[in-house]
Formats: structure tokens, sequence, C-alpha cells
């Protein structure tokens, strides 16, 4: 015999009605937490505890809390400083790109000005990324050596800005050998002693 064709053909796909099964199930599942016995005083004590966590921080924080960890925990300080140094260079390099007559641009004269585009990307992400990595170095190693260097004298001068100085510049010229590391030293806290010497000066505070 002949074969009927479907009295009723599909008209929807399978899964259309997930997200109205999805919605019910956590419905569900929800009622189902709420009527074990307990669950509101489980959910009263979450809500106390997270209330006065909330109150003892705003407490901590008006206390000069966030302020003593910011200034005054090493780690913390080196990581500020890498990451402020590492974004200052990002943008630095960004701007001395066009710039850089050592590793300028370089590109075929019959190149086109797709070409020319992406090699001048090419070219300041590059040199962004570089000054980013330096930068990122320079301020954590500075800011955490100042640091451990000023809880070790106990004392605030600006000892602690040559003393850090002297370990960045070493650090930053070490592939140099010792004679670069030396004047990595001796540059880098001259610099360093002249920048604090500026910033407690007049000039640094008007």
């Amino acid at each position: 015999g002949k074969e009927g064709n479907p009295s009723q053909p599909s008209t929807g796909s399978p899964f259309s009605t997930m997200p109205t099964q999805l919605e019910d199930g956590l419905g569900a599942a929800m009622r189902a937490i709420q009527s074990v016995p307990g669950a509101d005083r489980v959910q009263a004590g979450a809500d106390e505890m997270a209330l006065a966590g909330a109150q003892k921080f705003n407490i901590w924080v008006t206390q000069g809390g966030l302020n003593r960890l910011m200034t005054e925990n090493c780690p913390v300080k080196s990581l500020i400083s890498c990451v402020v140094g590492g974004g200052g260079g990002l943008m630095l390099g960004a701007f001395l790109a066009p710039f850089d007559s050592v590793g300028g641009l370089k590109v075929a004269e019959n190149a086109t000005a797709k070409e020319t585009a992406v090699a001048t990307l090419r070219q300041t992400a590059a040199k962004s990324s570089s000054m980013g990595r330096t930068f990122a170095v320079i301020g954590a190693v500075y800011a955490g050596s100042e640091c451990v260097i000023e809880k070790y004298r106990a004392k605030t001068d600006m000892r602690n800005s040559a003393y850090a100085g002297c370990l960045t510049g070493g650090i930053l010229a070490r592939s140099g050998g010792p004679l670069a590391m030396c004047a990595g030293c001796v540059g880098f806290a001259a610099w360093s002693t002249a920048i604090d010497s500026f910033m407690h000066s007049g000039a640094g505070d008007g």
C-alpha cells in the first residue's frame, strides 16, 4: 500500500522550550532549598555576617587602613609601582616610537599603505612593550627596595632613595658586567636623590 503522510508536521525546534524548562527547574530547586528546616536562619546568619564584614571594612578604611596598606606594605608598594611604571612605559613607548631612529620603521619603497600601517603598528607595539617592561621593573625594584631599606633603617631620608636607586641601577645594568653595574648604581642613585630632593623642596611642594 501507499505510505501515508504525517498527520501533523513538526513546527518547532526541540530546544525552543529549554529556557522555560530551565527556569522551572531552578525555581523548583530554590523552593526545595528554602523548604529545608533552618534554611531561613542560615540565610539570616549569612546576611548578618556580610553586613558585619562591610561595617568592619568601612571602619578599617576610615581609620586609614587602606592608606597604610598602600604606603607601608612593601609588596603592595612594589606591585603598585610596577603597574604604574609599566603603564607609563607603554604610553611613553607609543609616543617615542615614531622618533626612533635606531629601530625605526623599515618597509619597502613600493610598500602599500596597508603594509606601511601594519609595520607602523608593529613597531609601536614593540617599542611600547619594551619600555613598558623596563619601567615596570624599575618601578617594582625601586619602590620595593626603598620600602625595605626604610624599614630596616627606621628612618625616612634621602639616603633611602640613594640606596634604592643604586640597587635598581645595578640590577638594570647587570647584563653589562661589574663596571656597567657600578655606573648604573652611581647614575641611578644620583638621579633618585635629585628627584627626591626636588620633591621635598619648595618647587616640588608647589
